[in-house]
Formats: structure tokens, sequence, C-alpha cells
């Protein structure tokens, strides 16, 4: 997609802000909490994705505010971004209150910078993971996806296949959909880019954890939360709804600490917590379980560990 402010209005509307999103897309959480914590008033409207229920982005009403049938996409007065990453940072130029959000002094925005891209989900997420940290998280939610799509109905999954522009995209769900949760013990490539994402991303939590065990604030820069705060909370709250949280952060204590304070935030509770939704709510609830009995994914997430602990 085209980037920055578009000229072209793809919607006639009296609000100056207007977000269109997922409860469970990990880029609009990440706009969201920005939209929070900057006190910004704006026109939610709520995109269903297949694993919330249907394929509401390939819409023919949706592909006209945005063609690539992706969220979120944030319109001021009517005028779309459509990448997270430039959104954030354009509601800063915007906001009155962008001081409270930015580092006072330029070097720290550098930082801020460099921790806001190596957090972001650039392309192809299966591509460019040792860059972008975000590119690994698609992978890791492979498991809840599964228990997600549960609860979809078949008939909504089989209309991706006429309507949405990434039919690759599609067939994975339909997979997930027919296999469940022996996906991961069949010979297909889930199991293996699962965990290759896994290794990425610890390396890049380990640089977040050796980068915060050497600050004076609970913050990634700056004496209060920044750009690079919102960027990451996306992160580590997808590895707590995963199950991932207890391997990964396990020797991170760092990490930790600072996600315990992210979750304090009132801005962080209402964009990630209010309004959940029903089929994540199940689909967490059933991975939980699942991994707490016999099952495919608790073998793998039991190998994933062990393999963490011998290396």
């Amino acid at each position: 997609m085209p980037s920055g402010l578009q000229n072209n209005k793809v919607e006639e509307t009296s609000d100056e802000w207007v977000l269109y999103h997922n409860n469970f897309s990990l880029c609009s959480r990440k706009v969201r909490f920005c939209l929070e914590e900057l006190g910004l008033d704006y026109r939610s409207e709520q995109i269903d994705l297949i694993e919330t229920g249907k394929y509401e982005v390939a819409s023919k009403k949706y592909l006209k505010i945005n063609p690539s049938a992706t969220v979120p996409v944030l319109l001021h007065h009517g005028r779309p971004i459509y990448e997270s990453h430039e959104q954030i940072y354009y509601l800063i130029e915007q906001s009155l209150d962008k001081k409270n959000i930015l580092p006072s002094e330029p070097n720290e925005s550098l930082v801020m910078d460099y921790w806001v891209e190596k957090s972001s989900l650039v392309g192809n997420p299966l591509e460019n993971q040792d860059k972008y940290a975000g590119n690994c998280c698609g992978p890791l939610t492979f498991p809840l996806f599964v228990t997600m799509i549960k609860y979809v109905n078949l008939n909504e999954i089989l209309k991706g296949l006429k309507s949405h522009p990434i039919k690759e995209r599609v067939m994975i769900f339909l997979i997930f959909k027919i296999l469940g949760l022996k996906v991961f013990s069949r010979p297909l490539p889930f199991a293996k880019l699962l965990q290759s994402s896994f290794l990425n991303l610890n390396k890049h939590l380990y640089d977040l954890e050796n980068h915060l065990k050497d600050r004076q604030t609970p913050w990634i820069v700056g004496t209060d939360l920044s750009l690079a705060d919102i960027s990451w909370a996306a992160i580590l709250h997808r590895l707590h709804e995963c199950g991932w949280e207890n391997i990964l952060l396990s020797d991170k204590p760092y990490i930790k600490e600072y996600y315990s304070n992210l979750i304090t935030k009132d801005a962080f509770k209402r964009a990630f917590d209010s309004p959940t939704h029903p089929i994540l709510l199940k689909g967490v609830e059933d991975l939980k379980h699942a991994l707490k009995n016999k099952s495919p994914v608790a073998e793998l997430y039991n190998k994933i560990r062990n393999n963490l602990h011998e290396s």
C-alpha cells in the first residue's frame, strides 16, 4: 500500500479520527494504545478477520477503504493511512499532547525510532524476522489461531477463497479448521515455521532485556512511556495470550517487570482488554487447556522449552 496520509478521501465523515481495526489484530492494538494514551476522540469501526468470525476485511465495502484487506486503517478527516507504524507517528504529529509520549532529547528520539522499527511487522511475516520482531508473531500465534478457528463456520472460511486477495492466508485457516491442533503433529511446515520464529523472537527479546537492564527508568527510552513502549506492548501481550510468556520470558526478569508496569496503564487496559472478542476468549481458554494436557501443541511447546534450556 502507498505510504503516508493519502490525498483521496475514502469516506465522507464528520469525525476527525476513525479507526478501522480488529480486537485481536497486533497492529490494531498498537494504534488503539496510542490513541488512548493521547486521549484522542475517535470513531471505532470493528472489522472482523476470519479468526474472529468472518472475512469482513474482504467485503466490498471494506475493500473500498483498504484494497489490501488488512487492518488497521486510520482515517484523518476521511483520508487514510495504511501502515500502523506510520499511523502512530502521524498521531503524535497531530496531537497537542505529543510531549507526553515523545522523548525530550534528540538522541533519545533516535533510540525510540530504533525500538519502534525493531518491533514492527513489515511485509511478509515469514521474511526479515531477524530485523523485525513483529514478523515473528504470526507463526507464534498459529496455536491460538487453531483454537479460535474452531468456533468459526466453515462456510465463512470458504467465502474467503472467492473474496480475499491473499488466497494463501485463506488456505492456512482452512487447514487449521480441518486438522485442529493435530496440524502440529503432521508433516506440514507449521511446526517448523513456529520454531524458527521462536528462535528469532528470542534474539530480539534478549536485545530488549539487555537494554532494559541498563535503564534507570521502567521505560525503553526517556522517563515516561513512548511510542517504543506502545509498539512492544502489542508483542508482549500476544506472548501472554499464546502461552509463550512462561517460556520466552523465564530468563528475562527485566522484561517481565517491564510488562508488569505496562499492563497497569489505563490506556493499555482500554486498548487491549475492552472490549474482548468472545471467540478470542474461547480460543485462549482452549489453548490453555490443551497446553495443560497431552496434545500435539503441548508436545511442541515442551520440545521448544527443552531445546531452549539445552542451548
